[in-house]
């Protein structure tokens, strides 16, 4: 373990704080070329929304800045001319988290490890940090400063020891817009009732639905108007009407704003009318909705009890009819399901018409259910955490070998996303411009990265010749990659 060895702070000395995001696969989608041909030359897909709400509550007397370095051109250097880092990482993040800690404290600067990866696992990160804070910032954050500034710090802080702080309005002037595709989300919930086996959520925030005031939401949505002239915005929450009532009071208030927006939703959203009818006359463009697969007993088997597959597609039309777009997740890999099954899937999000598609390899991120279900079977292949990243296998499938689903993968995406598929599933009237920008984006990102490399784009095709069989793993079946 390194220790950081910075005197004490002395009384009314101003205090400087440097909140740092580690570069991410899941920010530059491995490849930084490849997203910049995705967003206009953009650097990062989402600004740091959780290292912008730690700025906020910072006391007013500290100095803060925020440093991403999925924006930069290189690996950023530690420098002490900081009293205290502050760095969060999720998983996929978490090796290059601790490589920065540890440069860090080697100049004698305080680290702060938080974020979902150290919020599951708070004894590996004190292995890197002189403090974790665990769940929220604004729950955590603040006490572990002001206890910093009394000499006496204590090594774990966790937001369930103050569970009703209020969710903060981020401080988004730390950041340039030009560096971003999505600049301004904005976050009106946190938590969620459900316990899916595949999910951080419930482990790092915690079950109760936590909304936040109703008016701090607008304030921030009417002042990202006038700064910087947006008028689509993204609510970056797991579940936005997770409690209809009070979705429908922000509805209702957001119609006098006149903008556009979308966000993350569960699909019983679908079976309340009248929330449809005001999420639609407040400006709803379209809803990111886990769907995990069409198979029900795929759906038991991730803990997803509350959703019925047979159901799937009254309630996607019904959200069409009220002019609502699908963005559709499904994860594949599950015990459940074999390649064939990860190609049916496909054929379902595109027989659903939906406007675009996410396709994760399943990953048993630490602290979920099935990362402990799989490290009991002694089904985890590795624990680097790099490769917790929803591209890659890091388990071995019960039912095809890891390269089938790593290829499987592949093949969703390019024959979810091909000019034919995307025509029949956007048709031509009414116009979704928003959605066939996204699509073309996609397509031009992975044709792009596959003809750069001198590499076919991948078909299900593939998998047919290669396992005749059915799918069983043989000999030569990583030969696809």
């Amino acid at each position: 373990m390194i220790a950081s060895t910075k005197p004490p702070p002395r009384m009314g000395q101003r205090r400087r704080i440097r909140l740092l995001n580690p570069r991410s696969a899941l920010s530059t989608i491995t490849v930084p070329e490849t997203i910049r041909k995705m967003t206009l030359r953009r650097r990062g897909l989402f600004m740091p929304l959780n290292l912008a709400v730690c700025a906020a509550v910072v006391p007013p007397d500290w100095e803060v800045e925020i440093v991403d370095e999925n924006i930069l051109d290189g690996p950023h250097q530690a420098r002490p001319d900081v009293d205290v880092v502050g760095i969060g990482a999720m998983t996929t993040q978490a090796r290059r988290a601790y490589r920065i800690a540890d440069e860090y404290r080697r100049l004698g600067v305080t680290v702060i490890l938080g974020g979902i990866h150290p919020s599951a696992l708070p004894q590996e990160a004190l292995a890197h940090a002189d403090v974790v804070c665990r769940g929220d910032a604004e729950g955590t954050l603040p006490r572990a400063l002001a206890d910093w500034e009394r000499g006496s710090p204590r090594p774990i802080y966790d937001w369930n020891e103050q569970p009703d702080a209020p969710i903060a309005t981020p401080r988004k002037d730390l950041l340039r817009p030009a560096d971003y595709l999505i600049f301004n989300p904005v976050q009106t919930t946190r938590g969620c009732p459900h316990g899916c086996k595949f999910c951080t959520t419930p482990v790092v925030f915690g079950r109760r639905f936590r909304r936040r005031a109703i008016d701090d939401i607008l304030n921030e949505i009417a002042a990202a108007k006038e700064i910087y002239n947006s008028r689509v915005f993204l609510f970056s929450d797991d579940d936005i009407a997770g409690n209809h009532g009070w979705a429908m009071d922000l509805f209702g208030r957001l119609r006098g704003l006149k903008i556009r927006w979308a966000s993350m939703c569960d699909i019983l959203v679908a079976t309340n009318d009248r929330l449809l009818a005001v999420m639609r006359d407040s400006g709803c463009l379209g809803l990111f909705v886990g769907l995990e697969s069409p198979r029900a007993d795929t759906l038991k088997h991730s803990g997803k009890g509350y959703a019925r597959a047979d159901r799937y597609l009254a309630l996607i039309r019904k959200l069409h009819a009220h002019r609502i777009s699908i963005w559709g997740s499904f994860i594949l890999g599950f015990d459940t399901e074999d390649w064939r099954d990860c190609m049916n899937t496909i054929r379902f999000a595109q027989r659903a018409d939906l406007a675009m598609g996410l396709f994760p390899i399943l990953t048993p991120y630490p602290g979920t259910a099935f990362f402990e279900e799989f490290r009991r079977q002694g089904r985890l292949l590795t624990t680097d955490w790099d490769r917790y990243n929803g591209g890659s296998v890091v388990f071995q499938p019960r039912r095809m070998a890891p390269q089938q689903l790593r290829y499987a993968q592949l093949a969703a995406f390019h024959e979810f996303y091909s000019p034919r598929s995307m025509l029949k599933r956007l048709k031509a009237w009414p116009l979704k411009k928003y959605s066939y920008l996204a699509n073309l984006a996609v397509w031009r990102g992975m044709s792009w990265y596959f003809s750069r490399r001198g590499r076919r784009l991948p078909h299900f095709s593939d998998l047919h010749a290669a396992a005749p069989d059915g799918g069983r793993r043989e000999k030569g079946s990583g030969a696809l990659l």
